[in-house]
C-alpha cells in the first residue's frame, strides 16, 4: 500500500508539475500575442497618422492652389475691367465714327487676344496645381500596391 501511495504521489507530482508547465507555457504564449498584438497596433497607429498627415498637407495645398487661381482670376476680372474702362474712354473721345470704330475694333482684338493667353495660363496653372495635389496621392497607391504585392 506504501509502494501505490508513493506511485500514486509520485503521479500526482508529474501531474502538478506537467500542468504547472503547461500553465508557464501558456502564460508565455499569450504575453507574446500581447506583445505582436500591442507591436501591430502601434504600427497601424503610426501608418494612420503619417496618412493624415499626408491627407492634411494635401488639403492644405489644394487649398492654396485654388486661392492662388482665384487670385489669378481676380487679376484677369481687374484687367479686364481696365481695359473696358481705357476703351470706353478712348471710344468717347474718338473724333469721328471711324475712329471710335478703330477703338472699339482695337479693344475687341486685343480682349481676344489676351483672354486666349490668360485661358492659356490659368489652364497651365490648374492643371499644375492639380497635378501636384494628385501625384503624392497616386505616388503612396503605387507604393502601397507594390509592397502588398
Amino acid at each position: 500500500m506504501t509502494t501505490n501511495n508513493a506511485a500514486l504521489d509520485t503521479v500526482i507530482e508529474h501531474a502538478n508539475e506537467t500542468t504547472k508547465a503547461a500553465g508557464e507555457r501558456v502564460r508565455e504564449f499569450a504575453q507574446i500575442g500581447v506583445r505582436k498584438a500591442t507591436e501591430g497596433v502601434e504600427q497601424i497607429s503610426k501608418a494612420v497618422q503619417s496618412a493624415s498627415e499626408e491627407l492634411n498637407a494635401q488639403v492644405n495645398q489644394a487649398r492654396d492652389g485654388a486661392t492662388k487661381a482665384s487670385l489669378k482670376l481676380l487679376d484677369v476680372a481687374k484687367e479686364d475691367a481696365d481695359a473696358g474702362f481705357a476703351a470706353m474712354r478712348d471710344f468717347l473721345a474718338a473724333k469721328s465714327p471711324l475712329e471710335a470704330f478703330d477703338v472699339s475694333a482695337k479693344y475687341w482684338r486685343g480682349r481676344i487676344e489676351t483672354r486666349i493667353a490668360q485661358a492659356q495660363d490659368l489652364g497651365a496653372y490648374v492643371r499644375k496645381a492639380a497635378d501636384d495635389v494628385v501625384r503624392p496621392v497616386q505616388e503612396r497607391i503605387e507604393k502601397f500596391a507594390k509592397a502588398a504585392a
